[in-house]
């Protein structure tokens, strides 16, 4: 019997990652779940290492509401 590589839990049928090649439980399947040490090199290859940028949140909410003001100085 295998043993998750995240939590130690005893599994009987362990899923193995795609990237990193370890096995884990149903609940740490998932890259993102057992903290995947290959993630992120991964995503970096596929997306290239580009940071998103983020305003303050409220960009679209100022876009309307410079859209209802101009059409109010009309």
């Amino acid at each position: 019997m295998d043993t998750c590589y995240y939590c130690g839990l005893e599994i009987e049928m362990p899923f193995e990652c795609n990237y990193c090649k370890d096995k884990f439980c149903s609940e740490h399947r998932l890259p993102e779940n057992h903290r995947c040490v290959k993630l992120h090199l991964i995503r970096a290859k596929r997306f290239g290492e580009k940071k998103v940028i983020r305003g303050s949140g409220t960009g679209r909410q100022d876009n309307i509401f410079k859209k209802i003001i101009r059409k109010l100085k009309r």
